[in-house]
């Protein structure tokens, strides 16, 4: 029989799963606080349900009868997906529980902390008071369960982090944020995918960042990685092994942020999730796995295949064009400068729209993967 699929969200992300899964005949729904984005034409059917209801999303997946509820590239939706399931008894990858620590930075640093693994100074900030346990500069200050870059700061004194406090608590869901010492380095980030407790799919790539105001935005993602030697490689596989055996992690996938620290590879982040940069469409570009449609295929039907990766000499590189939000878009504005092959061109706007300001100073309004030798 047709699997039916309730996807929540209906930015690009959520749209590129929504195609993926009809490509296999799969009839697919989506929701979301309004009637906007590509994920709104890309499902079979769109309901307007905010995707953080989870009463709403629960009566809406009972009355659809679909076979399970999911999303990628959203940590804020995460939640509903866990207790959704869970109500209903649907396929899930990680629990309520496990979604929590991961989505909450503070509930992740602690069990870090816990487990000896990259281990940072840090301290939970609800107040201006809460900056008397910590003196560790330079420091980021961030929000403690927000996801994009929102609410970022990186501080160099007391008074820089009780300045940045506001801003971060306001970005907050719970109105808390934390305080971490700054992590000098390159960044990687790692996709893994754990089946019955085990690793079966571990993947690093280089991320490369926006030099500008808003700290940690991604404005590519090389693969494979050129920045990892033998020596790293075996140690951050390490690291995400005692990860998910310390957490008892038995399917799914996880997404890791690291910097590589001259102490070693520490953890910025782990999301219960594919990324949010359409890296699956790297991935497959340079290894001919398509992961995305391999996350699904686990989820609904149990079914996970070795992926058989062709290896040459050669690297692709996925590239955001970033602009200026509140400004008219314009495709000639952002030309895909490269000296390789492209091998995938989306923009994400239409000739003349606006620039949506996401408040960061630069919105994402497309990307492009290339090959280069």
């Amino acid at each position: 029989m047709t699997k039916k699929i309730l996807i929540l969200g209906t930015l690009h992300g959520q749209a590129e799963a929504m195609e993926a899964c009809k490509s296999i005949g799969w009839t697919v729904y989506s929701c979301g606080f309004k009637r906007e984005g590509p994920g709104v034409d890309a499902a079979d059917e769109f309901f307007l349900v905010d995707i953080l209801d989870i009463d709403g999303v629960t009566a809406l997946a009972k009355r659809l009868e679909v076979d399970c509820v999911y999303c990628v590239g959203s940590d804020i939706a995460m939640p509903t997906v866990a207790a959704v399931s869970e109500k209903l008894n649907l396929p899930l990858f990680h629990s309520s529980e496990l979604t929590d620590i991961l989505h909450r930075k503070v509930r992740l640093r602690a069990f870090l902390e816990a487990h000896g693994l990259s281990r940072v100074k840090y301290a939970t900030l609800k107040e201006t008071l809460d900056l008397e346990r910590f003196s560790d500069f330079p420091a980021i200050v961030k929000p403690a369960d927000s996801q994009g870059q929102r609410g970022i700061t990186r501080v160099n004194c007391r008074a820089e982090a009780e300045a940045a406090l506001p801003l971060a608590l306001k970005a907050s869901s719970t109105g808390t944020a934390i305080i971490e010492e700054w992590l000098e380095g390159r960044e990687v980030s790692v996709h893994v995918f754990v089946v019955e407790g085990q690793i079966r799919f571990f993947l690093p790539s280089d991320r490369f960042t926006w030099q500008g105001e808003s700290i940690g935005l991604p404005r590519a993602h090389g693969l494979p990685s050129r920045w990892l030697d033998d020596h790293t490689v075996v140690v951050i596989r390490q690291l995400v092994e005692d990860f998910v055996e310390g957490l008892n992690i038995l399917n799914g996938p996880l997404y890791f942020q690291l910097i590589l620290t001259s102490s070693g590879p520490k953890i910025v982040e782990v999301a219960p999730r594919l990324d949010g940069c359409h890296l699956w469409r790297l991935i497959d570009e340079r290894t001919g796995f398509n992961l995305l449609l391999a996350t699904f295929r686990y989820l609904v039907d149990g079914i996970w295949e070795e992926p058989v990766m062709k290896e040459d000499c050669t690297t692709h590189v996925l590239n955001f064009f970033l602009a200026e939000p509140n400004s008219a878009f314009h495709s000639a504005d952002f030309p895909p400068l490269t000296t390789g092959r492209i091998c995938y061109l989306e923009y994400q706007l239409a000739e003349g729209d606006m620039i949506r300001d996401g408040g960061s100073p630069v919105t994402r309004v497309g990307y492009f993967v290339e090959e280069v030798s």
